[in-house]
């Protein structure tokens, strides 16, 4: 039977590792912009960590949902799917105007 205790637990660590890669991202973004670029390649690097946080515990959901056999679902663990997804396209998104930034100021 699905704990939905621990579930939830795990979807609201997932939610705030991306959460945090998010701002990271966005906040490289603000500091490029301002012409910090050191402190923008950190941040993004900052950020890169609290995804790779938050993908091993969204991965080790999925391994346990395999090795179990029974759905792990909860409309919170939904949500924190969508948080993760989020935070890799605007990593993506940061990295690409970064790029096009760059070749605006050559």
């Amino acid at each position: 039977m699905v704990d939905i205790e621990k579930v939830s637990m795990t979807a609201m660590e997932i939610i705030t590792y991306a959460g945090l890669a998010k701002s990271n991202y966005l906040m490289a973004l603000k500091d490029y912009k301002a012409g910090k670029k050191d402190e923008a390649f950190k941040k993004i690097e900052e950020g890169s960590a609290e995804f790779a946080k938050a993908h091993e515990v969204h991965s080790k959901v999925l391994t346990d949902e395999m090795e179990k056999l029974e759905p792990q679902v909860c409309l919170l663990l939904v949500h924190a799917e969508d948080q993760l997804m989020g935070a890799e396209s605007i990593r993506l998104l940061v990295e690409e105007l970064i790029e096009l930034y760059g070749e605006r100021e050559k």
